[in-house]
């Protein structure tokens, strides 16, 4: 076996087959080092290219670890190869070609039809980054490649598949509710329930789900606070640094079951000594013999699923699928709702960026655009005229330690303590006489970011529980009860981001 080292990336291959080689480095936290392997096959590719050229290919790909991350050449190789394959199979050529020249990109012109748009642009890419590689034919110009123009423009396309992806606040109380309903009858079990309940209080990408170990939740006895160790996953960033992030009581009391869900499932498989390696959110799918999990890289990894997209599969559309729902549940989409509400409550690009751990500010500011030129109000196919008694949207919010007037205050009560609590003022003339709970559907409430408004879900839980037990005839008392639980759930969701967004 022969190799090189490019950066922190090593290359390997036969020399037998220097086409088929292995890219290699180690990533992740500094607890949680792994390595990361992408292989790269060209050898099929000799049936229409010159071995000349692909060796140059090869060299062109593994160059360009010295400016972008591993993970960024692995989809830029696999799009490479999908084109020139492409121009293999649709036989534009009767002889091997051994550069791209003028009349190979007029050919490639006539195809484009059938590549996506993502393969010519790579192939763009590369020519603007290294345009004296030894695969292009001296005298090209950027112009020559070609490219499918959107009418939108790439920023405005990136805007409308942002409006596409992004949930109405409808849709949002509708997955909270059905979730409930789904683990109430048993269908749904802790981990999709925790999971989900998780992914509407903190939101990162699948990648850093995945990589959550039980090990990460920590428990502050003298506090009576909940905190979750989370390294956000970035592009271009292979030693994250863990987060904390303060877990809201009742996300949190889900996140403990579902780790002694998780420690009585499949602590067998461990060493007691890795038990707390275990990821928080593993892989289900064990052998016949229940002796190890399938996948090898759980096997490997205390069950942590292989990738984002793998992770996505077993838990954002499991869900759906649980739920029996149309709309689309994925990180994305949640990470798009969140940074579109803070945009539409006024925070900057930069706040949503520190918010969502963004690399830059670039998506960020099209949330901005879409609030600015009121392209909100086209958020999902789902929307309705009464969007807005549903979730409201709060127009500003307010520290505890601001002064209200008093005829304006809205306290909460701790059901444990006693202890009362301001959450919020009334943005109104006269004040609610069902306050707190009908400001949670009003526009004029602005709640106290810093406040603890899980307060008044511990009062509408045990109020469930009283209808509940009432019988048949309080079944609709059970319903708005939930409701308001579920828009509370929301508040205490986006007031979680907007302090975090105020202390970054």
């Amino acid at each position: 076996m022969a190799y090189t080292i490019v950066g922190n990336m090593t290359v390997e291959w036969d020399d037998n087959d220097p086409l088929f080689f292995s890219l290699s480095e180690y990533i992740g936290a500094e607890d949680d080092r792994r390595k990361k392997i992408h292989y790269v096959n060209l050898t099929h590719l000799r049936t229409g290219f010159e071995e000349t050229f692909l060796l140059n290919l090869k060299e062109m790909i593994v160059d360009r670890r010295l400016q972008v991350s591993l993970t960024t050449i692995e989809t830029e190789s696999k799009q490479l190869i999908l084109l020139l394959q492409k121009v293999i199979n649709c036989r534009l050529f009767t002889t091997k070609r051994s550069v791209i020249d003028e009349t190979f990109l007029l050919s490639l012109n006539t195809i484009t039809d059938e590549l996506s748009n993502t393969c010519l642009k790579v192939l763009k890419r590369y020519f603007r980054i290294v345009p004296h590689a030894k695969i292009f034919d001296q005298g090209l110009r950027e112009d020559d490649f070609p490219i499918k123009l959107n009418k939108r423009s790439e920023y405005g396309q990136q805007i409308k598949n942002i409006l596409s992806k992004a949930l109405n606040r409808t849709t949002c109380v509708e997955i909270l509710s059905r979730s409930d309903e789904a683990y109430e009858d048993g269908i749904m079990g802790i981990g999709h329930f925790s999971f989900i309940n998780l992914a509407f209080h903190v939101f990162v990408r699948p990648d850093s789900y995945r990589r959550i170990r039980i090990s990460d939740l920590v428990s502050d006895t003298d506090s009576d606070s909940i905190f979750l160790y989370i390294a956000p996953a970035k592009p271009g960033i292979h030693s994250p640094q863990k987060i904390c992030y303060r877990i809201n009581k009742h996300v949190g009391i889900l996140l403990i079951k579902q780790r002694q869900d998780v420690i009585k499932t499949f602590g067998h498989l461990v060493s007691e000594n890795d038990i707390s390696n275990l990821a928080l959110f593993p892989s289900r799918q064990l052998k016949h013999d229940k002796s190890g999990w399938v996948s090898e890289h759980a096997n490997e990894f205390f069950g942590e699923y292989e990738n984002g997209g793998t992770f996505s599969q077993g838990y954002f559309k499991a869900i759906k699928t649980i739920l029996n729902g149309k709309y689309g549940l994925t990180a994305s989409a949640l990470r798009h709702t969140i940074g579109t509400q803070m945009a539409e409550q006024g925070c900057s690009a930069k706040t949503i960026q520190a918010v969502l751990k963004h690399v830059d500010d670039s998506t960020c500011l099209q949330y901005v655009d879409i609030a600015f030129q009121g392209l909100i109000n086209e958020l999902s196919d789902a929307m309705q005229p009464t969007f807005e008694a549903h979730f409201p949207v709060f127009q500003r919010f307010l520290p505890q330690s601001d002064v209200v007037a008093s005829d304006k205050t809205i306290y909460s009560e701790n059901l444990k303590t006693g202890r009362i609590e301001l959450t919020g003022e009334c943005g109104k003339q006269i004040r609610c006489q069902a306050a707190p709970f009908t400001c949670y559907e009003c526009n004029k409430f602005i709640p106290c970011f810093d406040a603890d408004h899980g307060l008044n879900i511990d009062i509408i839980e045990s109020e469930i529980d009283i209808y509940k037990q009432a019988g048949k005839a309080y079944q609709h008392l059970v319903e708005k009860a939930k409701r308001i639980k579920y828009r509370i759930q929301l508040v205490i969701a986006i007031c979680a981001q907007h302090q975090q967004a105020f202390l970054e």
